[in-house]
């Protein structure tokens, strides 16, 4: 009987990365659209808050359609 090998390093990686959520930033927010428009507050957030890691409560996981 034969073992299988060890998993390669990239293919957990690789299964770690379907496993998780998106970054909760503006861009992965269903309620921010193409033209950087936030729908949720009606306004341009600044860059800063854009990229800020959790910066809002009202983050929704964007819908992929």
């Amino acid at each position: 009987m034969t073992t299988r090998h060890p998993e390669p390093q990239i293919v957990t990686l690789y299964r770690a990365t379907l496993k998780a959520e998106p970054p909760r930033v503006c861009h992965t927010c269903d309620h921010y659209n193409k033209e950087g428009w936030c729908e949720e507050f009606h306004d341009y957030p600044p860059v800063e808050f854009a990229s800020e890691p959790g910066g809002c409560a009202l983050w929704e996981w964007e819908i992929p359609f």
